[in-house]
């Protein structure tokens, strides 16, 4: 009988990571328990900060508790995104190297210096340090840059329209999918010839992915939201009205669908909404009406910080990239 094991896999993310620092034997279960106990995980509210250092603080809305864990030090860095489990951190001057680390499983990444800021980054292929890719924005939201670790350095594309930016990026089984701002869906290829390819077309949408779905999003706060469903074969967005045992977490850095909520004590088949500039967590349903108002612990946001806005980190998603598919 693992009686370690078995007291492990009933613990808080944060009571499980210190389990493991007891003793070998109890490191050992805990590591055996690790990905079931973070997949178990609902989502969690990284919270703003103006000192942070070392200590990241992470906040439970079902459970209504705060989770502080310590990390390496980023000072000087800002935070620019979040993918994968792991948060990306640039230098503020734009000269050092741009840092990953996932907080749950303390990995990290690197990546040569990015020859612009960045303001959100997704990864694309296993992460390992010698073996990992990464598509990103840029702050002006005008270019899209790319780095592998084949390539002498990182790849720019520009808009192709006049008077167009860049929105979103995802990576959805294999394939990278940017939002231009006209509401334009485009296939970033990969091949020696790179081009970003027409995919589809919705105005005003962001883009969300779930295991089996892509869906585009039309969204904002006291209105009723526009949920399509991509149909990757007619490359066309179909609208959907439920989104079943699902509910749907929206913040501005990360955005998920995430399955059976109910299991936390939270509501399926609405949306999750945490704004930068309101305080409470807004539930909504798919009509937009308010069903629950939450709070995230009343932090102030603060563009100063190195964590300036609240957002949704996912701890299911530690162990998930999709791999890039380059054919």
């Amino acid at each position: 009988m693992d009686v370690p094991g078995d007291i492990s896999r009933k613990l808080n993310l944060v009571d499980h990571l210190a389990f493991g620092g007891v003793c070998w034997s109890w490191r050992m279960s805990a590591l055996a328990s690790e990905r079931d106990v973070i997949a178990s995980q609902p989502p969690l509210v990284v919270l703003p900060s103006i000192s942070v250092d070392k200590v990241l603080s992470l906040y439970n809305i079902f459970e209504e508790n705060t989770y502080h864990i310590e990390l390496p030090t980023f000072a000087s860095k800002d935070c620019c995104g979040l993918s994968s489990g792991y948060l990306v951190f640039q230098d503020r001057k734009g000269k050092d190297e741009l840092w990953l680390i996932n907080p749950i499983t303390r990995h990290e990444l690197k990546f040569p210096t990015p020859p612009t800021n960045i303001s959100h980054a997704t990864i694309t292929s296993p992460t390992t340090a010698s073996d990992s890719s990464i598509v990103a924005l840029s702050r002006d939201f005008v270019h899209l840059l790319f780095y592998r670790p084949s390539d002498d350095k990182w790849t720019i594309y520009k808009t192709l329209e006049p008077k167009c930016f860049y929105a979103d990026i995802i990576v959805f089984k294999g394939q990278v999918y940017v939002l231009t701002c006209n509401g334009k869906i485009w296939n970033l290829r990969l091949q020696s010839d790179a081009s970003l390819t027409l995919f589809a077309y919705r105005p005003n949408v962001f883009l969300v992915a779930s295991d089996d779905e892509l869906m585009m999003v039309n969204f904002r706060v006291f209105t009723q939201p526009k949920i399509f469903k991509v149909d990757l074969e007619t490359r066309k967005g179909v609208v959907t009205n439920s989104l079943g045992d699902k509910a749907l977490f929206i913040a501005d850095m990360s955005r998920a669908l995430i399955s059976n909520p109910t299991k936390w004590g939270g509501r399926s088949n609405c949306i999750y909404a945490l704004d930068y500039y309101l305080d409470p967590i807004y539930v909504l349903s798919l009509e937009g009406k308010i069903l629950q108002t939450l709070q995230d612990t009343g932090s102030s946001r603060c563009r100063k910080c190195t964590i300036y806005s609240s957002y949704w980190y996912f701890p299911n998603k530690c162990f998930q990239v999709d791999f890039l598919n380059e054919n």
